[in-house]
């Protein structure tokens, strides 16, 4: 199940629990693709809370990867960073995906929700108060508990 929050919109925030089904992943890329359509630049902050989530479905990747050909030059435009919190277990693979060189922009993993705030923060920190950091903190952290 994949959650998304835009209300601190230029952030959105995506929290995934266990496997993605095809129409979630299908779901997911039409929300990219909206996303990209606003023409504002923006910045992920992506939090898979178990080893499940980062599961692709049969097929996902494949239709993961046209669809990233076909937008990368938007991507690139106007996604200004990404985070990724991923468990801590699994770190050291997703690091190693490299997805700065995947997506073309500004990219980190992390295994705690902290750390990828304080990063985004020093890539966008004219968007956001520390009160407003505060607040997306505790919003994230409350998609993860309803997840």
């Amino acid at each position: 199940m994949m959650k998304t929050d835009l209300n601190h919109w230029p952030l959105v925030v995506n929290v995934a629990k266990g496997a993605m089904t095809s129409e979630e992943n299908a779901a997911f890329l039409a929300d990219w693709a909206a996303w990209l359509d606003r023409g504002d630049p923006f910045v992920t902050l992506r939090v898979f809370t178990d080893s499940e989530s980062l599961r692709r479905p049969d097929g996902g990747g494949r239709e993961a990867k046209a669809w990233l050909q076909s937008n990368s030059a938007r991507i690139k435009t106007l996604v200004k960073g990404m985070a990724t919190v991923v468990p801590a277990d699994q770190l050291d693979k997703v690091s190693r995906m490299d997805a700065e060189k995947l997506f073309g922009v500004p990219a980190k993993c992390f295994d705690t929700v902290e750390g990828a705030i304080a990063w985004i923060s020093s890539v966008m920190p004219e968007e956001f108060s520390v009160a407003k950091w505060d607040m997306i903190h505790a919003d994230v952290l409350s998609l993860m508990k309803g997840n």
